[in-house]
């Protein structure tokens, strides 16, 4: 049995929604995004959610929320807009007239009564369909095909295990989600997380023949070559251990297929810390992974060299898997960001600021910023483009602790 979708992003709130105005039933599921707290990103995070409905509230104080509805429909135009305010002032409802909201809803409303004029909005254009089945499965918090993400860059130096390091901490944080790391370039990241594996997944490869599983191995048996990090939940392995004993007969040509499989099985979303690849080894990974972040920097004219040359090497039909995102950003850098991107003639995902220090620090204690400093604006920045990249559910507690800025870019 197939349900129509109905995907909604919820932006710079002042007041909690109402509960179950999101419920689901046969004909309808909706899909709430995790919300943008900050106005500046609203048009920023439509790439990235493409949701069939913006539910933006009137009433937020910080910028022009009528013009940034009109930019949003103008950047997704088969998407509706829906404006929430506790005023009813002409002027204000002439705005949003003007800035071509399809509804203006009138605070206090009853969850019924948005939940249906959602759908009323949502019928009369073309959605998604999906299975209930499939559907079912996720509201029981069953993992099914886990994200297999790939995390590169065209030169070294970029902070892409960095990045890799506290996505997956904040994945495996989420409720109901788990993350594995699997740190193919070196050991970087385990010194991030203060971890020493003694096994590596050369010796997994070593096993392939007695230890298969179906498409790949049974998860109980890959984890004995995972590291577990105590405070985050994150899995991690490492391509070599202290006390790895290499394959007699080399690697098989069918194991990072199998090994991606598994993971898939195993984790909720699994990040792939890249070396620096050849043409020929690009063209063999790209094919395997659901996501590909590409990590550059706008301070350094080698690094939008090596993205745009690396960008090439990707074929049409996995373009739309690709994130670029620029790291350690900051005002003196050399390049602008719409010039990178124009250089690119690629989108942008997400910019991260520069902050060394909180780095550096984070890696001195071998623990993830994510957990260590998790008020700075770069955990925050990382927090919330993992939630949109992602789908991650927002925990209580944080629900709890009122507006967070939203920094994507």
């Amino acid at each position: 049995m197939e349900s129509s979708l109905i995907r909604v992003l919820p932006a710079c709130l002042t007041q909690s929604l109402p509960r179950g105005w999101d419920s689901s039933d046969a004909e309808y599921v909706f899909e709430t995004m995790p919300a943008v707290d900050h106005l500046g990103a609203v048009v920023l995070a439509l790439p990235m959610t493409e949701p069939d409905i913006l539910l933006l509230d009137a009433d937020w104080t910080d910028g022009d929320v009528f013009a940034v509805a009109a930019q949003a429909l103008e950047a997704r135009p088969s998407m509706a807009v829906v404006l929430l305010s506790d005023e009813n002032a002409p002027d204000r409802l002439r705005r949003a007239m003007l800035a071509g909201a399809e509804e203006y809803l009138i605070r206090p409303i009853e969850a019924p009564a948005l939940r249906e004029s959602l759908v009323g909005i949502a019928k009369h254009r073309t959605l998604r369909v999906v299975a209930r089945d499939e559907i079912e499965s996720a509201e029981a918090g069953q993992v099914f095909g886990g994200l297999v993400v790939g995390v590169m860059s065209g030169k070294g130096g970029l902070g892409k295990t960095t990045l890799a390091v506290n996505m997956a901490a904040v994945c495996a944080m989420a409720p109901n989600k788990s993350a594995g790391i699997l740190g193919l370039e070196s050991g970087d990241g385990a010194v991030m997380l203060s971890l020493n594996p003694k096994l590596g997944l050369l010796d997994l490869a070593g096993s392939m023949d007695e230890k298969r599983e179906g498409a790949g191995f049974a998860i109980d048996w890959f984890r004995q070559f995972c590291v577990a990090h105590t405070k985050t939940g994150v899995y991690y392995s490492q391509w070599s251990g202290t006390g790895t004993q290499p394959p007699d007969d080399g690697v098989p040509e069918d194991f990072m297929h199998a090994l991606l499989e598994t993971c898939r099985r195993a984790h909720s979303v699994t990040f792939v810390d890249m070396p620096i690849l050849t043409p020929d080894e690009a063209s063999a990974i790209f094919p395997l992974l659901d996501v590909i972040l590409i990590v550059s920097s706008s301070s350094d004219l080698l690094a939008l060299r090596s993205t745009k040359t690396f960008l090439d090497l990707i074929p049409e039909e996995i373009a739309p898997r690709v994130r670029v995102i620029i790291n350690r950003s900051n005002s003196n850098d050399m390049i602008s960001r719409d010039d990178f991107a124009a250089a690119l003639d690629f989108k942008i995902a997400a910019v991260l600021p520069d902050a060394p220090q909180v780095a550096a620090q984070a890696i001195n204690l071998g623990s993830p910023f994510v957990l260590t400093q998790g008020q700075s604006e770069l955990a925050t920045t990382v927090k919330q483009l993992a939630q949109v990249l992602f789908r991650l559910p927002v925990a209580t507690e944080a629900k709890d602790k009122g507006r967070k800025r939203f920094m994507l870019f």
